[in-house]
C-alpha cells in the first residue's frame, strides 16, 4: 500500500496536469482551476478515511467538526450569551471529533467498499451536489469539481494497487485487488448502501443540459479539442496571473 506522501504527490500531479489541460482549453478560469487543483489533492487523500489511523481521516474529522461546529454556533447567535454560544462549539465539535468518528472507525473497514470505484463515482457526485446547492456553483463548474475529485480518488486507488506489486521481488502481495475494485463482495451490504447513495446522489445532481451547452460552445468534440491543444493563445499567461501578480496589481507576462 503507497503511504500519505505517496499518495498526496501522486494526487498532485495528476490533478495538476489535469488542471492545466482544462485551463488550457478555455474550459475554466484561473482562480476556478486552482480550486480544481485543490479538490483533485483533497480527492487523492479521501480513500483513506476508512483507515481510523491515517492522517487524512483525522485531519477530516478534525475539519468537519470546526465546520460544524461555527455553522451550528451561528445558528444559534443572537438567542445564547457568548458562553453558551462556546459551549455549543465545543460539543459540537467533540460530537464530530470523538464521537462520530468513533462510530465511523467501528463499522468501517480498510480496503473495503471505500476503496471502490462505486465509493469514487459517490465521492464525485457527493462533490458536485455540495458545489452545487451549498456552494451555489453553476451546473458546468460542478460537475467540473466532481470530476476531479473523481480523478484524484481514483489515482489513489491505482497507486495503492501498484503498489501491491513488487517488481524487484518479482511477486504480487496480497494486498493486490483490494483497492481498485468495482465493488466489495467481502461486504455486500456496504457495497449495496454505497450504490443506494450513488443513485440518490445521481438524482439530486445538478442538471446536465447545462454541460451539454457548455460543452457544444467550448467544442468538447474531439476536433475542438485538438483545435485548442494546438491554439498558441495566451492561455498560459492566463494561468500565471492569478499565481505572479505585481505589487501594483498588474500581471507579470511569461513572455512578450
Amino acid at each position: 500500500m503507497a503511504d500519505f506522501r505517496v499518495h498526496l504527490y501522486g494526487a498532485a500531479a495528476t490533478s495538476g496536469l489535469a488542471t492545466l489541460a482544462v485551463h488550457g482549453l478555455g474550459w475554466t478560469g484561473p482562480r476556478q482551476a486552482q480550486l480544481l487543483f485543490l479538490l483533485g489533492v483533497a480527492g487523492g487523500l479521501l480513500p483513506d478515511i476508512d483507515a481510523p489511523q491515517s492522517t487524512p481521516v483525522r485531519a477530516f474529522f478534525t475539519l468537519l467538526g470546526v465546520v460544524l461546529a461555527f455553522a451550528m454556533t451561528f445558528s444559534f447567535a443572537g438567542r445564547f450569551p457568548l458562553l453558551g454560544l462556546g459551549l455549543i462549539w465545543a460539543l459540537v465539535f467533540v460530537t464530530v471529533r470523538l464521537g462520530v468518528f468513533e462510530l465511523f472507525s467501528r463499522y468501517t473497514v480498510h480496503r473495503g467498499i471505500w476503496h471502490s470505484w462505486l465509493a469514487a463515482l459517490g465521492a464525485g457526485l457527493a462533490s458536485t451536489n455540495l458545489a452545487h446547492h451549498a456552494a451555489g456553483l453553476p451546473a458546468w463548474e460542478s460537475w467540473l469539481a466532481g470530476a476531479f475529485v473523481t480523478l484524484g480518488y481514483l489515482t489513489h486507488l491505482c497507486l495503492d494497487e501498484i503498489a501491491s506489486v513488487d517488481l524487484l521481488g518479482r511477486r504480487i502481495k496480497r494486498s493486490f485487488g483490494t483497492a481498485l475494485k468495482p465493488f466489495s463482495l467481502a461486504y455486500p451490504w456496504a457495497s449495496l448502501a454505497m450504490l443506494v447513495a450513488v443513485l440518490l446522489l445521481g438524482v439530486s445532481a445538478p442538471p446536465v443540459a447545462p454541460v451539454l451547452a457548455v460543452a457544444d460552445h467550448y467544442g468538447l468534440d474531439r476536433a475542438g479539442i485538438l483545435a485548442r491543444l494546438q491554439d498558441k493563445g495566451d492561455w498560459l499567461n492566463a494561468w500565471a496571473s492569478a499565481l505572479v501578480p505585481r505589487a501594483s496589481g498588474q500581471l507579470v507576462p511569461l513572455r512578450p
